[in-house]
């Protein structure tokens, strides 16, 4: 399975109304309950994650699986969402960007689940959008997730 997968408010509350704690490495702390729920669907060996999140040209891929490795995610297979027309003056979506991403890899919707609480994903064409679970920003991944996670792994 192929993880596209967010940080802010995902692995980390992005509620503006409370401080986000630091790790000694200078990254945000995960959320534990994220930490947990996201390695009772993730698989290590098999499975791969795209890191969307609009944090991911501040690592490297190395120092992004350190990160994760450090939070207690091991992630064996990790690639950063390129979009190749970034350097324009032209801004894109999340979903827009996803998109592109998925266009160029020739990516079959059944591969995938979108991890996300960007609201422009709800734009995704129907098979796409059947395959994201929206997070709350305010709390990030959970528990609660868990069924819509699994759902989409069964099908």
């Amino acid at each position: 399975m192929i993880f596209f997968l967010d940080i802010d408010g995902v692995m980390v509350h992005a509620n503006p109304h409370m401080p986000v704690e630091q790790a000694t490495d200078g990254f945000y702390v995960f959320s534990s309950t994220a930490v947990e729920t996201f390695n009772t669907i993730f698989i290590a060996k098999e499975d791969q994650v795209i890191l969307s999140t609009s944090h991911r040209f501040r690592y490297s891929v190395v120092e992004w699986k350190k990160i994760f490795l450090d939070r207690d995610i091991r992630i064996d297979s990790l690639q950063l969402l390129y979009n190749a027309e970034q350097h324009l003056i032209h801004h894109y979506t999340r979903k827009d960007e996803i998109l592109g991403h998925i266009g160029r890899q020739c990516m079959r919707a059944e591969e995938i689940i979108i991890i996300d609480d960007d609201k422009s994903l709800n734009d995704l064409p129907r098979e796409l959008k059947s395959r994201l679970v929206s997070t709350s920003c305010y709390i990030g991944l959970t528990e609660k997730n868990l069924p819509a996670l699994k759902t989409i792994l069964n099908r």
